[in-house]
């Protein structure tokens, strides 16, 4: 078994992990420093609670060994306490070890130095009151100068002092704080690494989290586990998941973006150039203007998409500046339905405008003109000749509702999501002119107001688009 034992310690102390030169940067070590003063000032508190206790207990054996060698001397003769006559003291009697023993009676003293029987002209031979007592006490002795313990012992008719030599155990205590204070310093120069240990072991999560983020940028479907790794991580994780899943919706709602701004780019940018080219071919003046007003209509419809996309992605982002203000949407309606009047008779649609008296509400009122403009636009494009538009606004509880309902062709239900997104087209609004980004800007102003839009269609029956916008701060207590 014995000889087992120094190979299993070897495994061990191999097994042991180790600290590399990322463990010593300053950064660590920065972040080690306080460990490192916690664990010293518990090593200095441990080893003051030492040597108090170790003090204690010399203390106590001291103080116990001089009343044990004082009883044995009194034993061992007369009570020195009757009177001095009648004391038995030989000269060459020991003292059991004491330093000295001084009796006093009265006015009397009489003094016992190292086995030498003194009287009253001896008592200054020691510098020590004969009521003082201590452990440690530097007591000159005639010439000499002793390191004693003092015990004092009081009967009815005087009092016995004696001194034991307490050198020895002095220079044991001495010695006991040599070797605690070699212990600290030693202990001090390990508690640095382990300092350093316990900091790479509470970064260990985070780091086992960096090598596992480095392994996602491998993968385009692989997650976080969200699972068994402790409540504070698992929280974590789930929210660098969600992170994670939103930046590739992102990533992949990009690519779609780019394909279709390079998709409905190709067409007006190709005419742009076969315009010009025209342009430049023709000698003939008259031919050349046209080119050059067709070249500005493209260029405007170009400059247009890409306005458009812009206000978009402020919407989304939250950077929009809005102008907010007190606004009737009912006098903001009646100006976009008169705006298409024309456009509407062109197509023989009817539309009907019901709204109440007053619809207050704290909008941007050039940016809620372009959403019903879009919707309108919307609702007149793909409506059927001979149909209908009906908008509708009102007052609500919370704000205020206005609807676009048509009965032109309709959304399939598994567009209805789509429509929403950046330059999405669905197949049967391929038809007509459009960049796709109508929809996406009519619901990234109404977020921006702080409302909600939604669609309830029906294909080849028609669409109704709601509105809902929440009432400003000075409308909030009307009905």
């Amino acid at each position: 078994m014995f000889s087992r034992l120094p190979r299993s310690l070897s495994a061990i102390i191999r097994q042991a992990p180790r600290l590399t030169r990322e463990d010593f940067s300053r950064s660590r070590s920065r972040k080690a420093l306080p460990v490192f003063l916690l664990l010293l000032a518990g090593g200095l508190l441990l080893a003051g609670l030492f040597l108090v206790t170790i003090r204690s207990h010399l203390v106590t054996v001291e103080q116990a060994e001089t009343g044990r060698m004082l009883d044995a001397y009194l034993a061992a003769h007369r009570s020195p306490l009757r009177h001095f006559g009648s004391l038995l003291f030989r000269h060459e009697d020991p003292l059991e070890g004491l330093a000295f023993i001084r009796v006093v009676q009265g006015g009397d003293q009489m003094l016992l130095v190292g086995g030498h029987k003194g009287n009253s002209k001896l008592k200054n031979s020691i510098d020590l009151s004969p009521m003082e007592s201590g452990v440690w006490l530097k007591v000159e002795m005639g010439e000499e100068r002793r390191l004693l313990t003092v015990i004092v012992r009081e009967y009815d008719n005087g009092i016995v002092q004696a001194g034991k030599d307490a050198g020895e155990a002095r220079r044991l205590y001495l010695g006991i704080i040599g070797q605690t204070i070699a212990v600290l310093v030693l202990g001090s120069l390990f508690l640095w690494p382990i300092s350093l240990y316990f900091i790479r072991e509470s970064l260990g999560a985070l780091t086992r989290s960096r090598e596992m983020i480095e392994a996602l940028e491998q993968s385009k479907t692989g997650l976080l586990p969200e699972e068994g790794n402790g409540p504070e991580l698992d929280s974590l994780y789930r929210r660098i998941n969600r992170l994670i899943r939103q930046n590739r919706l992102l990533v992949t709602e990009m690519q779609q973006s780019l394909d279709n701004v390079a998709h409905d780019l190709r067409t007006p940018m190709t005419r742009l150039r076969s315009v010009a080219e025209f342009g430049l071919q023709a000698g003939d003046e008259t031919r050349l203007r046209e080119a050059l007003s067709d070249c500005l209509e493209e260029a405007e419809r170009v400059l247009a998409m890409l306005k458009i996309m812009m206000s978009v992605a402020e919407a989304e982002s939250g950077t929009m500046r809005l102008e907010v203000r007190d606004c009737d949407l009912a006098q903001t309606l009646e100006q976009v339905v008169n705006l298409y009047e024309y456009v509407a008779e062109e197509r023989r649609i009817t539309v009907r405008l019901e709204a109440e008296k007053q619809v207050p509400a704290m909008v941007d009122a050039t940016r809620i003109a372009q959403v019903w403009a879009n919707l309108l636009d919307n609702a007149i494009k793909y409506g059927r000749e001979g149909g209908w538009v009906h908008i509708t606004a009102r007052k609500t509880p919370g704000g205020a509702e206005v609807v676009f309902a048509d009965n032109g062709m309709g959304i399939s239900e598994s567009e209805q999501n789509k429509i929403w997104e950046r330059l999405y087209r669905g197949d049967r609004s391929r038809s007509q002119k459009g960049l796709g980004l109508g929809l996406s800007y009519v619901r990234a102003v109404v977020a921006a107001h702080g409302g909600s839009v939604s669609v309830a269609s029906a294909l080849h029956e028609g669409s109704r688009f709601t509105v809902r916008l929440p009432a400003g701060a000075e409308n909030k207590d009307q009905p």
